[in-house]
């Protein structure tokens, strides 16, 4: 009975239930995607609810260079940074937990994900409280994880870590450009 209540309500809201699943991280591809063993297969995770800053030339710094009017040279080092960052907090081999709708993939074919690590905090949260990216705010992100990273983003400017520290003016320029 309370199960079907609950399918019930999920689809009265709209939303889809979440899902979790087991990984191993095989690597980090920047700031903000990872490339995991999932199920036997090697798949791409975006970390949801937040970005980090490109760290290699490809369309989205573009899009980012025009709509902040920074150069790659200034911006490039901001990705690398976040990148740097995320690879030492977590490293290939390490066990990680996914939470999300595992089948619905992004435009490019990544699978969208809150990531927890071991020690039970997630990896989302964790790179904005840090200063190494910024929130999103879509409509669809679970209320629980948006707020979780409006506070980690609040504690991170309050503190001023990470590229608000080391590179202020140039990230905050590559935030403000965002949507």
């Amino acid at each position: 009975m309370k199960t079907s209540i609950l399918v019930l309500l999920l689809l009265f809201s709209g939303l889809s239930a979440a899902e979790e699943a087991r990984v191993e991280l095989l690597a980090v591809e920047d700031g903000d995607t990872l490339v995991v063993d999932l199920a036997g297969a090697q798949e791409r995770i975006q970390l949801l609810g937040m970005d980090a800053p490109e760290d290699t030339p490809n369309p989205k710094l573009k899009v980012d260079m025009a709509r902040s009017g920074l150069s790659a040279d200034k911006l490039l080092p901001l990705g690398q940074e976040a990148t740097e960052y995320l690879q030492a907090l977590i490293r290939p081999g390490d066990k990680l937990l996914l939470r999300g709708d595992l089948k619905k993939r992004d435009r490019y074919g990544r699978i969208n994900a809150d990531v927890i690590m071991e020690n039970g905090l997630s990896i989302n949260v964790t790179m904005v409280a840090a200063g190494y990216a910024r929130p999103l705010k879509p409509e669809t992100l679970a209320k629980d994880l948006r707020i979780r990273l409006e506070q980690a983003w609040k504690q991170a400017g309050e503190q001023q870590r990470g590229l608000l520290a080391s590179q202020p003016g140039t990230f905050q320029a590559w935030v403000r450009v965002q949507k």
